[in-house]
């Protein structure tokens, strides 16, 4: 029950499971419906900065797409479409650097008033993520384009020692200027290129589900061949499919293991670490 006191062995045995993944490296991504309730966000925040405290070392990956929606909404912006993919013009791009800034520096400034020191990453300069443009396969093997929307292709993360990096889903291009990344494949190569012992990605479903609308039929674990299975068979359908392909990026780029969680949920992150067992998928190779 909320309230009720924490028995000294409970304690001692919370303490010695999360003491066992410390100075391993963990890469968490924030983002959807996670960003969108303070409660959630705040408590994702408190489990990241205890996990610090306790020294496993942590990076933070964000998206801002609600945001960015509302901030084109009120530039009289209406989002484009090619192929299904959205397209980010000069006039988008402009707005989703300001708007994942602003979160940037919210999320640093929130971690360090809970006493994790957070390094936010908002100049072009010493941004750590290198990119190029995604073109899509097309009718007749011409490329689609999709304007300023990127790919990362290398990652450059200065040594952090006890700090918190965060993350905003861009890429630098050769010629310096921003590119708009989806946040599930930031964090995959974040995770990749860091060989994280854990890839979380925080959604707003209890993770992968036999029947999409049972939150019961949970798969706890699955293998990469299983999701393959499922997702060519249709049980993993919809937008649960990018989801479970950026934990194939994660694992395929060095990744030990990805996990897919319900970031709505207050404390789902610190559970993955308290307990045996925790609410979510977790996919190995």
């Amino acid at each position: 029950m909320p309230g009720s006191p924490v028995s000294a062995e409970a304690f001692a045995a919370a303490v010695g499971r999360v003491a066992a993944h410390k100075n391993r490296t963990v890469v968490v991504k924030l983002g959807g419906s996670a960003m969108e309730d303070p409660t959630a966000t705040d408590a994702c925040l408190k489990s990241v900065a205890t996990l610090n405290r306790l020294g496993v070392t942590l990076v933070l990956v964000h998206g801002g797409g609600k945001p960015i929606d509302r901030a084109m909404a009120e530039a009289g912006l209406v989002p484009k479409k090619v192929a299904g993919r959205r397209y980010t013009d000069n006039a988008t791009l402009a707005i989703v650097v300001r708007v994942l800034g602003e979160l940037n520096q919210g999320i640093a400034k929130h971690l360090d008033e809970l006493g994790a020191k957070a390094h936010a990453y908002t100049s072009a300069a010493t941004f750590p993520l290198s990119g190029e443009r995604l073109l899509l396969p097309g009718v007749d093997l011409q490329p689609i384009d999709l304007g300023r929307v990127g790919k990362v292709n290398r990652v450059q993360l200065p040594a952090f020692g006890n700090s918190v990096p965060v993350i905003p889903s861009l890429a630098i291009d050769t010629d310096g200027g921003w590119l708009n990344v989806n946040a599930d494949t930031a964090a995959s190569a974040v995770a990749g290129s860091l060989k994280a012992d854990k890839a979380i990605f925080l959604t707003d479903t209890p993770g992968v589900l036999r029947d999409r609308h049972d939150p019961k039929s949970l798969f706890p674990k699955l293998t990469q061949v299983e999701c393959r299975e499922s997702i060519a068979s249709g049980v993993i359908e919809g937008g649960m499919v990018p989801k479970v392909e950026a934990c194939f990026e994660a694992l395929e780029a060095g990744a030990k293991s990805a996990l897919i969680l319900d970031g709505r949920v207050p404390f789902s992150l610190l559970d993955v670490f308290l307990h045996d067992t925790f609410t979510g998928t977790e996919i190995t190779r």
